[in-house]
């Protein structure tokens, strides 16, 4: 089939285009309604972008042809902290990062993070029993355990409490502004010392300080543990038999900071607000987090039986998938499902909208976590469904990040009665999926803590 006889995709005029903006999510996840496959957005002339509706083309996208499609320029600006992280690589680079480091979330490595996880939110419910009747911002606290978590799981003892609030502080500061960076129609290049590219080098010093000094201390150490940092320094090239270099590691060590944490956060925030407008599901979710997180520390071995949970956790994704799109640009021209996709047009694989896919989902706007027990998460519903995304490109961290909410989740279930104090959170689609001002809750009452 030649260039010519290939469909071009419907094109979103730009009056619809110029109020979508100003509610972004809400555009994403009713586009598939009117556009079931692909439409184009972006201004005339200048800007082309080609979003994707459709699961069939996100895989082409995605897996099949994903050597045609590069990351989308955004990420760039990610780029600014994290180097040659696995976000931001690309190429051969990139594949040889990946299977140099996918070893390192092995079995173990869950199991060592599930105790630091435990031990963190028990830490968080500690304070929580201090706060009783009072309101706080969940999305807040949810960021400062799971920065906990993420540290310790990188640097063991090497980190300290106020490592961890320079870390939380300075990884959320700079999300912030990648995130106002990518939404702004004029960016300002980086080599211009502007008050707010002054205080990200100040913050990205600082980070780099802390993760330079851990590294060259731990090149010393006789019996250093065994933690995401020691298996990054630990891990061979096999061609080679060398190890990344310190830069290397600095790069994937933000890149957990920035990717674990960020997704996280939000993903936890949205299914507690879910939960806490879904009081049926929450208290289905209470009983089954009983049984392994009421009277006892829930275990590594427990997780696999929090079906009810898991299930929970997904649904929440699914309404409010933690990356809302995920970003390409065309290398070349391609065919996708029929369509032509011209070279160096940015294409937008939309996850929101393929996860509210009237096509594929029920009632989609209805928080129901029931839909899960026998959806097959593998096969062909791989594209249907990516709160970690799709492809070669998939999350490297995506079993770490649901063992954390997942234990997380059982651990509050069972022990903390709240209610929710915001009545309608806006949902600010940027890199990520932020809750706006984030989820207010009043703690009521925590037991066991």
């Amino acid at each position: 089939m030649t260039t010519t006889e290939l469909k071009t995709p419907p094109r979103l005029p730009l009056g619809l285009l110029l109020e979508s903006m100003k509610k972004i999510f809400t555009t994403l996840t009713l586009a598939p309604q009117k556009y079931p496959d692909m439409l184009i957005t972006g201004i005339p002339g200048v800007r082309r972008v080609y979003m994707v509706n459709n699961p069939e083309i996100a895989q082409h996208v995605l897996q099949k042809n994903y050597r045609n499609y590069p990351k989308a320029k955004g990420y760039e600006v990610l780029a600014l902290l994290l180097g040659k992280g696995l976000v931001t690589n690309e190429g051969e680079n990139w594949h040889k990062q990946r299977t140099l480091i996918q070893p390192a979330f092995h079995r173990e490595t869950l199991r060592r993070i599930s105790a630091i996880t435990v031990s963190a939110t028990n830490q968080l419910l500690q304070r929580w029993k201090e706060q009783e009747g009072k309101e706080i911002n969940f999305t807040r606290e949810m960021a400062e355990v799971t920065i906990d978590i993420v540290a310790k799981s990188l640097f063991t003892t090497d980190v300290t409490h106020n490592h961890i609030q320079t870390i939380w502080r300075n990884v959320n500061f700079l999300n912030e502004s990648a995130d106002s960076k990518l939404r702004s129609a004029v960016r300002i290049p980086w080599v211009i010392p502007t008050p707010k590219h002054q205080k990200m080098r100040k913050y990205i010093a600082e980070l780099d300080e802390l993760v330079y000094s851990i590294i060259n201390r731990r090149e010393t150490e006789k019996n250093p543990p065994p933690d995401l940092l020691q298996l990054l320094l630990d891990a061979r090239y096999e061609e080679t038999g060398k190890g990344m270099t310190d830069l290397q590691i600095r790069d994937e060590v933000m890149t957990i900071f920035m990717a674990g944490h960020e997704t996280t956060v939000n993903a936890l925030s949205w299914t507690w607000y879910l939960l806490m407008k879904n009081k049926p599901e929450a208290e289905k979710l209470k009983e089954e987090s009983i049984k392994f997180a009421g009277g006892r520390d829930p275990a590594f071995e427990d997780v696999p039986a929090m079906v009810y949970g898991k299930n929970v956790m997904n649904e929440s994704m699914r309404l409010y998938p933690p990356v809302p799109v995920v970003g390409r640009r065309s290398a070349q021209n391609d065919e996708a499902g029929g369509y032509l996709i011209k070279a160096g047009s940015e294409v937008a694989v939309n996850i929101a909208g393929l996860h509210h896919h009237p096509a594929y989902w029920p009632e989609a706007f209805e928080f129901k976590p029931a839909r899960f027990e026998h959806f097959d998460l593998k096969g062909d519903n791989r594209f249907i469904f990516m709160p970690f995304g799709g492809g070669p490109r998939i999350c490297i961290g995506n079993n770490f990040a649901m063992l954390e909410m997942q234990l997380i989740n059982a651990m509050l279930a069972s022990r903390v009665e709240m209610e929710l104090v915001s009545t309608d959170v806006k949902p600010i689609a940027l890199v990520t999926l932020k809750p706006e001002n984030g989820v207010v809750m009043k703690i009521v009452k925590v037991k066991g803590a």
